[in-house]
């Protein structure tokens, strides 16, 4: 059942203008709220002129064992231009997730986070000596959204893929109107949760880790199913020499 970065300025409720201030007057970690801390966090991350990201999502079933994987890298210029491109991880043997019909994209959680539909606490106590980590809840709700928005999505790309359609048009298309039938079924039956940790530099914000996991529950064909999913994204920003560093 399985995927552009914009950074919302007023990502958690705050003006831009604050965020701008509590940059230049905040210096200790200890003295902002977790939702503050993550504020400016992605206030770095949205005003940087240009970074890198690379990255890894799997899909796993309840045992734990991998249905698919990608691995994923990408850079952000000025204007915000994004260019992401997926490959089969090295050294994997398990089936790859099809490259053609992923939307994923690991920052399309900041669109999702928002005053009211999110729960952000420190995972431990925030200090300038050390990365400061961040746990993301969304609710039940804006969880859910966020996946069946994706899952059709994909399903989308996975109609427009031309490979299918070749040797017997017609049988493709039975099956992919069963198969839609039976997804559009399967949503309304569908519960996710998502919980994230972002980690950040505690001197300039920039962030260099975001973790995500989203747990599926629905029925298929009347049968109970589960699924996790389980993507690391890790940043590294570029200075004006060209220089990237960490």
């Amino acid at each position: 059942m399985w995927s552009t970065i914009r950074t919302i300025a007023n990502l958690t409720g705050i003006g831009l203008m604050f965020m701008i201030s509590m940059q230049g007057c905040m210096t200790n970690p200890a003295s902002l709220s977790a939702r503050d801390a993550l504020a400016l966090s992605a206030s770095a991350l949205s005003g940087s002129e240009s970074y890198q990201f690379a990255g890894e999502v799997s899909v796993l079933d309840p045992g734990g064992v991998v249905g698919g994987r990608a691995a994923y890298k990408g850079e952000v210029t000025m204007h915000g231009k994004l260019d992401m491109q997926w490959k089969t991880p090295t050294g994997i043997s398990q089936s790859s997730i099809n490259e053609k019909t992923i939307t994923y994209r690991p920052l399309q959680l900041l669109e999702s986070v928002k005053a009211t539909n999110a729960t952000i606490s420190y995972v431990e106590e925030p200090s300038s000596d050390r990365p400061i980590r961040m746990q993301i809840k969304l609710d039940d709700v804006t969880a859910k959204e966020r996946v069946v928005k994706q899952l059709k999505e994909e399903f989308t790309l996975l109609r427009a893929d031309k490979d299918l359609l070749r040797g017997d048009p017609v049988k493709a298309e039975e099956v992919l109107r069963t198969s839609e039938a039976r997804l559009e079924k399967a949503l309304t039956t569908l519960k996710v949760s998502t919980v994230c940790q972002w980690t950040a530099n505690p001197k300039s914000w920039f962030p260099s880790r975001l973790k995500e996991e989203t747990e599926l529950s629905y029925d298929w064909n009347g049968k109970p199913c589960k699924e996790k999913r389980i993507s690391e994204t890790n940043f590294i920003l570029k200075g004006q020499g060209g220089t990237m560093k960490k």
